[in-house]
């Protein structure tokens, strides 16, 4: 019986978890990170200011899950690294199918982050603790695509440029700012996008080496 409430109380506190985060993200999506109150979390997730505070302290600490689930697309806590599509990569036989795959991976996980990204990017050139919440997603971007690079050229995948330029190629593709500007501004389906991820990084890191 112990064990029966431990896990209702276990699931119980993720739901909230879950709540209070989507709020939230509809929230500084709609209206933007300054403007959205802990109160107004609390309204739409339909809990205590309190338990927001109670479950995640501060507005940052909200945006910044936000993130590392839209990014994982779920919130098992699963290492990116330990992620399907990274085996999937390492057991294609040809780079232009590695690409491809990897061109998948980065249409579906900007689809779910384009937004939030922008969120976090607008207010950190006004909040000091958004502003180190986006440098560190930088870093960590810049951090797991020089692995990527170093997978991929062990692979056999890379050829002709040096690891270095290939992490900057792949950071460039990865990040937001070319789904951005080709999807949400210029109005490229999420297939053109993908295609063209996928072409273009399989001919500056291998064919055109």
């Amino acid at each position: 019986m112990t064990d029966v409430k431990v896990n209702r109380r276990q699931r119980q506190a993720l739901e909230t978890r879950r709540k209070i985060r989507t709020a939230a993200q509809e929230l500084f999506e709609q209206q933007g990170y300054a403007a959205t109150t802990i109160n107004q979390i609390a309204e739409r997730a339909d809990v205590a200011w309190q338990t927001v505070y109670s479950v995640f302290k501060n507005k940052p600490a909200i945006l910044s899950e936000i993130f590392d689930v839209t990014v994982a697309g779920d919130d098992d806590p699963i290492p990116m690294a330990e992620r399907p599509f990274v085996r999937q990569i390492a057991q294609a036989p040809e780079p232009r199918e590695k690409y491809r795959i990897f061109a998948a991976h980065m249409r579906e996980t900007n689809a779910r982050t384009a937004s939030v990204q922008g969120v976090i990017e607008s207010a950190a050139a006004t909040d000091p603790d958004m502003a180190e919440l986006w440098a560190k997603l930088m870093r960590m971007l810049t951090e797991g695509m020089r692995l990527a690079a170093q997978a991929l050229a062990a692979q056999g995948a890379i050829r002709g440029i040096s690891i270095e330029k290939a992490a900057d190629l792949l950071w460039w593709h990865a990040g937001p700012w070319a789904y951005r500007g080709l999807v949400l501004t210029k109005g490229w389906t999420d297939a053109d996008y993908e295609a063209w991820t996928a072409d273009s990084l399989h001919t500056q890191l291998f064919a055109g080496g």
